[in-house]
């Protein structure tokens, strides 16, 4: 899929969300690895076992792992698909939303050392599958 921006930021952003998903659904760990900052922080509120709820946290090397280890991957093909909105952008900060198959991402970059960064995301089930 192309899309056309007039910003090279916004294109710039709009990658940087392409390859954490991309990269997510390829298992390809070096794409998703240079879309996230070294300080990344990925949460969700989930539940244990007995519907306590919880912050579950996954820092940057986390991510990495879980993608090596086949990451979205075993999605059906079809449906390994995502879009993005960009929100917002001021400067050197930009929110994004991300709508795919199985989740709902809310992500913060950051412009650092001249490349957009994923240094937050707060994720929830996509429950309208």
């Amino acid at each position: 899929m192309t899309v056309q921006f007039g910003n090279p930021d916004d294109a710039a952003i709009y990658q940087a969300a392409s390859d954490y998903y991309g990269g997510w659904y390829e298992a390809d760990a070096e794409r998703i690895g240079r879309s996230l900052h070294p300080e990344l922080a990925k949460r969700a509120i989930r539940k244990d076992e007995r519907g306590n709820e919880f912050v579950h946290h996954l820092s940057k090397e986390q991510m990495l792992k879980i993608t090596k280890g086949g990451g979205g991957s075993d999605i059906p093909k079809d449906k390994q698909r995502y879009e993005i909105t960009i929100l917002d952008r001021y400067e050197e900060i930009a929110c994004v939303k991300v709508v795919a198959y199985e989740y709902i991402d809310y992500l913060q970059l950051v412009m650092q050392g001249g490349h957009w960064l994923i240094l937050n995301a707060l994720w929830t089930d996509n429950r309208d599958k």
